[in-house]
Parts: C-alpha cells; sequence; structure tokens
C-alpha cells in the first residue's frame, strides 16, 4: 500500500482513529497489527511476513541474551552470531545470486526480495549493537520489537529508526493533539508535493532518455542527469516527510531524513545531509569502529572509502551501485585532500582582486554559489550510475554528455522528451520553488514545511492551496512506486 496510493490516503484516517480509541496499553499491539497487515496487502506475500517476524524474533530473543549474559567471551559469541544469522539472511535474498554469477556459476536461487529487508534488517542490527554496548535496555516485550521492525511508516523506505528513539515512544501513548496534527499534515503535503507535483514530472523526463540514451543529444542526457539528482530528492524526500508526517499524527517524533542537501558545500557535507539515517547508521556503526579519523589520515581516508563503497553495495547488487559508492568515496577523498591548496587560491584570488570589505563579501558569497553548483554537479554525475541498469550504458550516457553536445541538437531533443512545453516549464518553475524554500529552511536550520508555517497566515495559505493544486493536477502523471522500495 504506497504512500502515493488511495488506499492509504482512504485508510490512514481510519487507523488513526482507531488507534486513539483503543486504551493506551494496546496502542501498540494495533500498530503492531495494521503493520504487518500493511506489508501483507500492499505486497501479497505471506512469505514476506513470515521472514519479517522469524527476524524479528532472533532480533527479540538475542537482546534479551545480550542483557543477560555476564560472560564477556559469551556475550560477543551471542552478537557476532546473531548478526552472522541476519546478514547471511540478507546476503542470501539480496547478493547471492549476483555472487554466483560473478563467480562464474549457473545456479540461480532466484529469491524474491522481502521488501524494505533492507531497512529493518540495519534496524534489528542497530538495535542489538546497541543493547551489545549497554547504550540502550534490551526490549522485553515482543510486540514492540515487531513493530519496531515492522512499523508500517518506515519499513518499505525507511527512515532508519534507531531504537533508544522511537521503542521508549511506542510505550509513552500520547493523547490526540490538534497541534500535532496540523504539524503532521503540513509535513504530508510538502511530501505529496515534491513526489507527485516534481518527481512524477521529472520521472517521465529521466525515463524517456535513460531507455534510449544513444539516440538522445548529450545535452538532454545532461539533462536527464540533473533532473535524477532532483527527481530522486524529490521523491525520496517526499516519502520522509509524509513518513514524518503521519508519525507526528500519530504522536511518535521521528528524525528528519534529509537536511536541504543541495546546500552542500562539499561532497562530505552533501552525505551529512543526505539520506541521514543511512549516513548516520554507516557512521555510528561502520566508520567510528572501523577506527573513524583517529588512527591516522590514511587510515581516514580508507574509513571513508569502505564506508561508501559499502553504502553502494547496500543499495543493490549491481554493479552499478558499487561504481556509484566508489565514485563518491573517491570524491569525498579527493576534495578533502585539495580543500587546503583550493582554500589558499582563494583567499590569494581574493587579496588581488577584492580592494573593499564589500567586494570581499561578495567574492565569498559567490565562491559558496559556485562549491554548491559544483557539488551537485559532481553528485549527479555519480548518479548517472546509480539511474542506469548497467555500467555500460552508464559510461555511454556518460560519453555522450562530453562528446554528443550541441546547441542545435539539443534544442530538437527538447520536444522528444514526453513531457511537453508546459510541464517541462511548471517542472522548472517548482524546482525554482523548492530551492528557495529549502535555502530559507537551511537559512533558519529547519525543515523546509517549517518555514512555511512561519510564514504570514494569508500568504501561507495561497501557497497550501498551490501545492494542494499541484498535486491533484499531477496524480495521474505516474503511478510509480518511491524509488527506494527497492533497496
Amino acid at each position: 500500500m504506497p504512500f502515493n496510493s488511495i488506499s492509504f490516503i482512504i485508510l490512514f484516517p481510519a487507523v488513526v482513529v482507531f488507534y486513539y480509541l483503543v486504551p493506551k496499553k494496546i496502542r501498540h499491539v494495533w500498530l503492531a497489527l495494521i503493520s504487518l497487515v500493511f506489508y501483507l496487502f500492499a505486497y501479497q506475500d505471506m512469505g514476506f511476513v513470515v521472514i519479517l517476524l522469524i527476524m524479528s524474533g532472533v532480533t527479540y530473543i538475542s537482546g534479551i541474551a545480550l542483557s543477560n549474559i555476564d560472560s564477556t567471551v559469551l556475550k560477543k559469541l551471542v552478537f557476532v552470531l546473531t548478526l552472522v544469522i541476519e546478514l547471511g539472511v540478507l546476503f542470501t535474498f539480496k547478493y547471492l545470486d549476483f555472487t554466483l554469477g560473478l563467480a562464474g556459476s549457473s545456479l540461480r536461487l532466484s529469491l524474491a526480495m522481502p521488501v524494505g529487508m533492507s531497512f529493518y534488517m540495519f534496524q534489528a542490527i542497530s538495535y542489538l549493537t546497541d543493547v551489545y554496548r549497554g547504550d540502550i535496555s534490551c526490549e522485553y516485550n515482543p510486540v514492540k520489537m515487531i513493530l519496531y521492525l515492522s512499523f508500517f511508516l518506515t519499513i518499505v523506505s525507511g527512515p532508519i529508526n534507531r531504537a533508544g528513539d522511537i521503542l521508549p515512544q511506542f510505550s509513552a501513548a500520547p493523547g490526540p493533539s490538534l497541534e500535532r496534527a496540523k504539524r503532521g499534515m503540513q509535513k504530508m503535503l510538502w511530501g505529496y508535493f515534491l513526489k507527485l507535483a516534481i518527481a512524477g514530472r521529472l520521472a517521465i523526463i529521466v525515463d524517456r532518455v535513460y531507455a534510449d540514451t544513444a539516440s538522445f543529444s548529450g545535452g538532454c542526457i545532461a539533462l536527464a542527469a540533473l533532473s535524477y539528482m532532483f527527481m530522486l530528492y524529490c521523491d525520496f524526500e517526499g516519502y520522509s516527510q509524509i513518513a514524518i508526517g503521519s508519525g507526528y499524527i500519530l504522536g511518535l517524533k521521528m528524525k528528519e531524513n534529509f537536511r536541504q542537501p543541495f546546500f552542500s558545500l562539499s561532497m562530505s557535507e552533501m552525505w551529512r545531509r543526505w539520506h541521514v539515517s543511512l549516513s548516520s547508521w554507516f557512521r555510528d556503526y561502520l566508520y567510528i569502529p572501523l577506527g573513524g579519523n583517529r588512527k591516522g589520515i590514511v587510515r581516514k581516508y580508507v574509513n571513508i572509502f569502505i564506508v561508501l563503497f559499502l553504502s553502494g553495495v547496500w543499495h543493490g547488487a549491481n554493479m552499478t551501485f558499487f561504481v556509484w559508492g566508489a565514485l563518491n568515496g573517491a570524491f569525498i577523498i579527493l576534495g578533502q585532500l585539495l580543500l587546503p591548496g583550493r582554500d589558499r587560491l582563494a583567499v590569494s584570488l581574493k587579496d588581488k582582486l577584492c580592494k573593499s570589505e564589500t567586494s570581499r563579501l561578495t567574492f565569498d558569497r559567490v565562491r559558496e554559489v559556485i562549491k554548491r553548483i559544483g557539488v551537485y554537479i559532481l553528485i549527479s554525475f555519480t548518479f548517472i550510475f546509480f539511474a542506469n541498469d548497467s555500467v555500460s550504458s552508464a559510461a555511454l550516457a556518460v560519453r555522450s554528455i562530453f562528446t554528443g553536445s550541441s546547441p542545435a541538437s539539443f534544442a530538437g531533443d527538447i520536444g522528444r522528451l514526453g513531457i511537453g512545453r508546459l510541464n517541462l516549464v511548471m517542472s522548472a518553475v517548482m524546482v525554482v520553488f523548492v530551492f528557495i524554500a529549502d535555502g530559507a529552511a537551511n537559512k533558519r536550520s529547519c525543515d523546509t514545511p517549517g518555514v512555511i508555517k512561519r510564514i504570514p497566515t494569508p500568504l501561507r495559505w495561497v501557497i497550501y492551496y498551490a501545492l494542494l493544486i499541484a498535486i491533484l493536477f499531477s496524480a495521474n502523471l505516474t503511478g510509480k512506486e518511491f524509488v527506494y522500495s527497492r533497496m
């Protein structure tokens, strides 16, 4: 039952009503039941539910064991064994056939990948790690453990919740709040706008170009690459805002998953702002345990590359994801290595060109804009591999961008994008609007719906109605599920 389906929009209010009608002590039971029903009916596979319940049981039992075992050796053995089991299950479903292919074997199990497994396995691993470290207490209520891993708002595409953040909220069960409901609906409205009005339009461009890359000019392929980056942002941030907003209505607060990533001044900063729940997971459960930046500069860069490469592996069993992760790791390392020289060059140019304080401030602002544009172009380049099914097709797209561009061919191909000039203009206007709104949120260090909330009432309602109209006029553009539901 995708968030962008009529079924979800109709049924979610009923879920909320019953949630507040049942006694507080068993609200988590209602949410767990709804989560399993949601998962079953959305994907029509009882096997997926059985695997989820088995993994919930393994995580539940192991967590209790880790909390009650006194022997350090035995405790470590249980922890490692459980990680091997859970990672082994994930590997079997997601990577085994791919690995067999790399090894030259003709054997294939052709197992269907359970939807959301990458997300709920990472939640299970973070829970067990936190219990093992003593950062949190184990959960003795099996229903709450099932709910933690199967929560219907986040199981398909995240955000990846931490047990220490969300499990206590399942017990708190606050009453209904008009303020929370308003806040939640504002976030959901923004999420649907990003997904339906913008991502839906940009997806048409991306799909049309990448389906027949060889027939398009380099300019159009570059446009598709830049569009894909923003489409993915609107798609995934749209999902996150709908999930977080729905949680607000239920009295559950989840952390923001994006922090205006296109206002980053470096690739490192970009990845601190993009898919925050995943990047922070890799930081806390892989980068820091590997030594982080505590073991010398070489080891630091090796750790960065390992983390970014494994982030690519996590996204899918395809060489394109591996290349994507490796490129991001390489760009981050290169950016950090070149940073001192770039800063010295910038200072030297500013001293030579700028004689007044005003001109020096202008220089700094222009440099910031250039750096942000540069980050966007670099990240869009890496996502060419993310968007394509094979390295060869991605390489063709890259080659065409650098060798197959001309203004005439680009102008001729615009009419072949499948979106029409009116929708193309509307897309550009809405993209600019999102940049302006995200820019305001970036200055205030808050989420974008929070910025809109602060606008004077008459103008704010004009914006709300404009967003709603854009959503209604875009609902039939594409019925595609959210991109990260396939991770």
